[in-house]
């Protein structure tokens, strides 16, 4: 009963969220929104390399030029999970606290802040799955059908079997660390329009979105070593053919092992927010909420 209960609240959340995401305009311009901010985000580095390549004599036919540009466009396009998702997340309690009041009603409450989060969280993931499904759709489309680049890029070879528990995991990861961002809004009122930026630009340098993690300096390559996002665009790109199959559950178990970590933690950093927030009376006093 409890989870049926947990459940229905989090699709309430999740309904409440999409109206607030998509509110400030009308259908059709936040549909073309949704589709151009990603494209563009992937044109400008696909392009970068394109010229850069050009400009110093590649072959814009050569096997490896082709396959790092298919590499890059797979990083980037999944890699809008966690642009959604972390900035979705971040802002979160600060679009609360200055214009609906809809965390402080729940704290109040017999209810808990959980499901309203996830649910929210939620609409960051399925607008990141419309951006990567768009950008994968168009680059193929702009890449290999109007440029004829013949980029190793076949959307109906994707190995389903491989690619849903990895982009599963991922999310699950994504959400536990949108979690943590949360928990530090809800003690302070001053980092709420750094923490999403900051934390995905962490990871599009050290995930492996654009480059191999193994051309990063020694020191760092640990970090990435540790971050899910290394794992799951690994386990993407080896379900697209862009990788040896053969360290699939490799990468694949470590996905599992650091999203554990990640949720564990993440779980655990929100309840202390919340024992930090009603000690302070954060949720209490409207001045300080």
């Amino acid at each position: 009963m409890a989870i049926i209960d947990f459940v229905k609240s989090a699709g309430e959340s999740f309904r409440v969220g999409w109206k607030i995401e998509s509110n400030w305009t009308d259908p059709v311009l936040f549909a073309t929104y949704q589709v151009i901010r990603p494209l563009a985000s992937l044109l400008i580095v696909a392009f970068i390399v394109i010229i850069g390549a050009s400009s110093v004599g590649a072959s814009a036919n050569s096997a490896f030029y082709s396959q790092y540009l298919a590499w890059l466009i797979v990083g980037n396009a999944f890699y809008a999970f966690v642009l959604q998702i972390m900035l979705g997340m971040a802002i979160l309690v600060h679009v609360d606290r200055t214009r609906y009041e809809v965390l402080k009603n729940i704290y109040i409450s017999p209810g808990t802040l959980h499901p309203y989060v996830i649910g929210r969280g939620l609409v960051s993931v399925v607008n990141g799955a419309v951006s990567v499904i768009l950008t994968l759709l168009f680059s193929v489309a702009i890449f290999n059908g109007l440029l004829h680049m013949n980029i190793p890029l076949n959307l109906l070879n994707v190995n389903l079997l491989m690619l849903l528990p990895a982009v599963i995991l991922g999310i699950v990861s994504l959400l536990a660390i949108g979690y943590m961002l949360c928990a530090v809004n809800i003690v302070s009122n001053r980092m709420e329009f750094i923490l999403g930026d900051s934390v995905s630009g962490i990871f599009f340098l050290l995930g492996g979105v654009i480059f191999p993690i193994a051309l990063l300096p020694s020191y760092v390559q640990p970090i990435s070593n540790v971050l899910p996002i290394t794992y799951l665009l690994n386990a993407v790109r080896e379900s697209f053919g862009l990788l040896p199959t053969a360290s699939y559950m490799s990468d694949l178990a470590y996905l599992a092992v650091t999203t554990l970590v990640t949720l564990i933690i993440g779980i655990a950093v929100f309840r202390l927010a919340e024992q930090r927030a009603k000690k302070l009376g954060l949720f209490d006093r409207k001045s300080e909420y």
